[in-house]
């Protein structure tokens, strides 16, 4: 396996999660580096949620330490470690469906707005700067989603696959440098997975660090710098795409022998 000489964005150290008597995830120990893409992967049941939720603060550990750029976050609530840069996009998508594409980017962009509501009402210079800003940032960002052409349609009247870059469009609104993605490429088909694919490489690109789970194995190698394997809660594996594809354990316990053919 390959060493990682990259500083860890994200590092578990020895985590475990047992629910109800159950353990979950079994002293899972990983890093992910900064900047790069990592896919989280492994058949159903293996821990892949848990871990997510466990990472998010939707779970507080059993055991073990969790670290974001080096400060610990074990225990800390979802908004808390939100705030410290790491956010999460859901499987589900989340969207308000009876508002345009360009006010659902604004509303996620002004969560991070600094003028209160007697600013607003008032309409103070100060004001009008943050709005001016903020139209602007969320016309680039509609531009890197692919999204300018429906700027005015409803969300409720994107395809689904539209509708799954809105949903992280609104992720990215919190400027991450952090980002969760569960099952992005769940539901799509292949030309929405295509698109997707593409703006996963352009987050990437632009600095940020994902996390992925997916079980769409032509995405998981054809986008990550490296990968993650787990299996009844337990690390079997790390390494690039290649290797990954060419450990026995890994074939025995979930990609089976078609792996070869998985690659982009």
């Amino acid at each position: 396996m390959s060493t990682l000489n990259a500083t860890p964005a994200l590092e578990l150290d020895g985590v475990t999660m047992r629910i109800a008597g159950l353990t979950a995830v079994d002293n899972a120990s990983f890093a992910v580096p900064a900047g790069k893409i990592v896919s989280l992967i492994g058949p159903n049941g293996a821990g892949k949620t848990t871990t997510y939720n466990v990472i998010s603060g939707y779970m507080k550990p059993t055991a073990g330490r969790i670290r974001l750029f080096g400060h610990d976050i074990t225990g800390m609530a979802p908004e808390q470690i939100s705030q410290l840069g790491l956010v999460r996009s859901f499987q589900r998508t989340s969207i308000f469906s009876a508002c345009t594409v360009a006010e659902n980017i604004r509303t996620a962009l002004h969560l991070k707005g600094s003028c209160g509501v007697l600013q607003a009402l008032l309409r103070t210079p100060r004001f009008r700067r943050e709005e001016a800003s903020l139209r602007h940032e969320a016309d680039e960002l509609m531009a890197f989603l692919g999204l300018s052409a429906r700027a005015d349609e409803l969300a409720s009247n994107l395809s689904y696959g539209e509708q799954r870059l809105l949903g992280v469009g609104l992720a990215l609104a919190a400027k991450p440098k952090v980002l969760l993605l569960d099952e992005p490429a769940a539901g799509l088909n292949p030309s929405e997975t295509e698109s997707f694919k593409e703006m996963v490489r352009r987050i990437g690109q632009s600095g940020v660090t994902v996390l992925l789970v997916e079980h769409d194995m032509h995405m998981v190698m054809s986008i990550s710098d490296h990968i993650v394997v787990l299996n009844y809660g337990r690390l079997i594996a790390t390494g690039s795409p290649s290797e990954i594809q060419n450990d026995p354990e890994v074939i025995r316990a979930y990609l089976g022998s078609g792996i070869e053919r998985a690659e982009a």
